[in-house]
């Protein structure tokens, strides 16, 4: 069989795959974004925490860095991912976190690591991330590819790191942690997002908190489901003409 029939033939496979799962992909299912960098260890692994994450009761929607559409075409990423739903553009804006229920973070390569360190949001995947963390949705992430002390580490050749550089990626990978980014083993991925799911604490919405957003000339202020307002606060909500919305998403 030529290259061109072999072509037809996956992507026929992959379509009747996809459309075998069709009324799953339609329930009410936690939406989780993937945002899947290029790494030089941790790529195949990655791509497997991928497809085992699909297998639980969420809807993946895969988000690949420019470099790696280089070198993988959206129909490669799809059979390797298990995944069809990618967000399409070259320097895309990133998806609002009131529309994504949780960020996965299959591959955190050292150079998004460092960017997510410095708080560079003018990368778009740092401006998701922090995003996401701001707004209370999960985000997990597998750390191999910054963990030289990992097994996978010697099967490539690559476990002679000096204690320097070893110890700046574990510092950048504690920092991280810090900000609450769940670091997983992909052995835990069928009890996440789920079990991190619930905000860390409920959103109390006090009298000070209208003050604030009055003076700063807001006209609405979005609220978790669950969240608490003081008796204080929905009186001068009412007075300042500050809408109190609450969001239908986690």
């Amino acid at each position: 069989m030529d290259s061109r029939h072999s072509t037809v033939a996956a992507n026929t496979l992959l379509g009747l795959a996809y459309r075998s799962r069709e009324a799953e992909l339609t329930q009410d299912y936690p939406q989780v974004l993937t945002l899947l960098c290029s790494h030089f260890i941790g790529m195949e692994e990655g791509f497997a925490a991928i497809r085992k994450l699909a297998e639980g009761r969420v809807r993946l929607r895969l988000w690949a860095e420019e470099s790696l559409l280089l070198t993988l075409t959206p129909e490669e990423l799809a059979v390797r991912s298990g995944v069809d739903d990618h967000v399409r553009s070259s320097r895309p804006t990133p998806p609002s976190t009131l529309e994504t229920d949780a960020l996965f973070i299959p591959v955190l390569s050292l150079s998004l690591l460092s960017r997510l360190t410095q708080l560079d949001t003018s990368d778009s995947f740092v401006q998701a991330i922090v995003s996401a963390l701001c707004a209370g949705k999960p985000v997990g992430a597998i750390a191999l590819g910054a963990q030289p002390q990992h097994y996978l580490w010697g099967e490539r050749g690559l476990a002679q790191v000096r204690p320097l550089l070893q110890a700046k990626m574990q510092a950048m990978v504690a920092e991280v942690e810090g900000y609450g980014i769940t670091l997983l083993e992909p052995d835990q991925l069928s009890n996440w997002p789920a079990s991190a799911a619930a905000p860390l604490h409920k959103q109390v919405l006090t009298a000070e908190d209208i003050h604030t957003a009055y003076r700063l000339g807001s006209s609405r202020i979005s609220l978790r489901q669950q969240a608490i307002v003081t008796p204080l606060a929905a009186d001068l909500a009412r007075q300042y003409g500050i809408e109190l919305q609450t969001n239908s998403k986690r």
